[in-house]
Formats: C-alpha cells, structure tokens, sequence
C-alpha cells in the first residue's frame, strides 16, 4: 500500500487500511472505494492523507509501534483523566475517583512502556489517522511514545521511565483551561489570545501539584514543556540549568509532534521538515543531544511515503534500515520516466551513501 494526500486522492481508489476515530469506531473500511462525495468528507474533516492499495507496493505495510486498540484505549483514558483532574473538587467528588484515574494513567504508561521495550527497531512516526477535534488526546499519546522511546535510551531507571511517561500523558493537561475557540482558531492568534494559551503550563502545574498521588517531577513536565534553553521559553523564561531534565526531553517529542500534525490553523509539516525545525533550535532551545537521539531512533520517513532521491530518481519507501534516515526506496521512476512495472526495484539507501532523500511527500509528483 502507498500513502497518498487527500488532494492526490482520486475517485476509484480503494482504501488498504480502514479509517477509525479516536473513540474506536471504524469511518471507512478497508476496500472502499472512494467517490468525490467521500474525499470532499474526508477534506472537510480535515484529514492528512489515506493508505490505498497499489500493485506496486502491496507488500509495503505501515509500521506503527502502537497498535489501534492500544492507541484508542490510551486516548480514552486520557479524555477521562483530563476531564476528571480539570472538574475534581475535594467536596464534590470522591478521592476513589481520583485514585481509580491516577491509577488508570499509570496503567495504561506502563502497557506503552511494555510495548516500546519490546521493539529494538527503529520507531515508525505516529501515522495512524485520527480525526482532528481527538489532536489534544492524540498528541499526548504520541509525546508519551517518543519520550518514552527517548528515555529508554537513555538508560533511565524503572521509576524514571514511568514518571516521565506519566508526565508526558498529563503535559497538556492545562488546556482544558483555556478557552476551546481560542484553541480551534483558525486564523492567527491575537497577542494577547496567545498569553492565554501559554497560561496552558501553569495551569497544569496547579491541577497536578495538588494531588499527592502525582510526584512533583510530573507537575513539572507540564509546567516547564515550554521552556527553552536559551530561556525563550515560557512560562518562567528558565534557562537550561534550570528546567527540569524530563521538560528538556518532552520538548524534543512535543515540538515534533505538535509541526507534524495537522492544525486548525495550519497544515502538517512533513516529518523530514519538523526535524529540520528541532535542528534550527539545536543548542540554543532544544538540547542537540535530545535531537541526535530522536533521530537515530525514530523513523522520519513513513513507509508508503513517496520521495525524490538527489541522483533524479523517485519512489516509495519499502521499508525502515537501522539508520532512520537511510530506509529502503522502491523505485518507480528515473529521470523523470516512470519504470515498465517488471523492472521496479528497492534501493537500500544504507548501503549508498551518495545518494540522498531530497523530497519527500505522500503522493507522486
């Protein structure tokens, strides 16, 4: 199967991976066959692109570390835990409640903690499709598998790795806070709608600190996601000796995920482009440790991507090497002439050092 933009997208195409929302319910099964009517739906709902089926690269599968029923249940949890942390008052509610959702977060970390623990390979981007009013609660589950992919290779201890998984499922937490029509604005952010979003932070700091079952390095990393090194940052413009290490290490997977998603206000960066934003602020905002890290282990080319290699040739990508930015390509087309379908073949690009990936887009050109 390829990936294709729902621009590329073309009525008689037919679906190879079924659409599902952030709540399990499948939108469209595999198979389908997409009519004009569909894809304006699809555009409207503001989707990035779909896999469909292709003859020449019906063995390319995508290659995502968290499964659907995984992904689904994490998000339902962090709905749920958002919402109760957001309304919970002493008076009104039972500390079981609290307890019970504390518990779940921690829970469903540790299957993610299980999972990335059980895939030494290189860590497919989030590709699964999800509809956008879900980015909050799919975002947050994104964050917790990259850091958590981060923080195991950094050899953290048990208690480590769960408290910043933890951390990083609650990060954004404070924006049930802030206004929903400041948050799905479409248009650009006036100055002072923009000092309300950054109050996001400290309003999650003071919904965790308050609960004794959440350790303080967890209020910190949705206090202290926001700072930079250079002390850019908000809320507090901290500079590195001072923000927390766990904040340094989310800033990483928050900016990656939050450019490579698709917005209200904006459309998604491809994966290559929002490592090339970390890498502008390598040093100076972002820790360039924490970036060399990212990219050794996280793949910034998603299979059934399509892409332009420097010597003129183009194709998709098969399948991920262990060097994230060397995958192999299956090549369709050289010097601007696609190849008769017998003589397709892959590229392992790890093996040809000369040659690099200079485009990369989900659909042909």
């Amino acid at each position: 199967m390829k990936a294709v933009t729902i621009d590329a997208l073309r009525p008689g195409d037919q679906l190879a991976k079924p659409i599902i929302d952030a709540y399990g319910r499948i939108l469209l099964q595999k198979e389908v066959i997409f009519t004009q009517k569909l894809i304006k739906r699809l555009k409207e709902f503001n989707f990035r692109y779909v896999y469909i089926e292709d003859a020449l690269s019906e063995d390319i599968m995508p290659q995502n570390i968290i499964d659907e029923q995984l992904r689904v249940e994490a998000i339902s949890k962090i709905r749920q835990t958002f919402k109760i942390f957001d309304q919970y008052n002493e008076k009104e509610h039972k500390q079981y409640v609290l307890e019970r959702s504390v518990k779940e977060v921690q829970e469903t970390v540790n299957e993610i903690i299980n999972v990335v623990n059980e895939h030494d390979e290189i860590l497919s981007i989030m590709s699964d499709i999800f509809m956008f009013d879900d980015y909050l609660y799919n975002h947050s589950v994104n964050v917790t598998v990259y850091t958590l992919v981060l923080a195991r290779e950094l050899n953290f201890s048990e208690r480590q790795i769960e408290e910043i998984g933890i951390g990083a499922m609650l990060h954004d937490i404070g924006k049930m806070h802030v206004p929903k029509s400041i948050i799905d604005k479409p248009g650009k952010l006036t100055d002072m709608e923009f000092e309300v979003v950054k109050e996001h932070t400290t309003y999650g700091y003071e919904i965790l600190k308050q609960f004794k079952q959440i350790p303080q390095a967890v209020a910190n990393c949705a206090y202290q996601h926001h700072e930079r090194l250079d002390g850019s940052g908000y809320p507090l413009g901290l500079k590195e000796s001072n923000i927390h290490e766990y904040a340094k290490i989310m800033a990483v997977s928050d900016v990656f995920d939050a450019v490579t998603s698709n917005r209200v206000y904006r459309n998604a960066f491809l994966p290559h482009e929002g490592l090339e934003i970390l890498y502008s602020g390598s040093g100076t905002q972002y820790s360039q440790e924490y970036i060399e890290l990212f990219k050794r282990h996280i793949s910034i080319y998603p299979n059934g991507s399509y892409v332009a290699l420097s010597d003129g040739r183009k194709g998709i990508i098969a399948h991920q090497t262990k060097v994230p930015d060397r995958p192999v390509i299956r090549i369709l087309e050289e010097q601007e002439h696609e190849i008769h379908t017998s003589q397709v073949y892959d590229l392992n690009l790890a093996f040809n050092p000369s040659v690099v990936i200079t485009e990369c887009n989900t659909t042909p050109s």
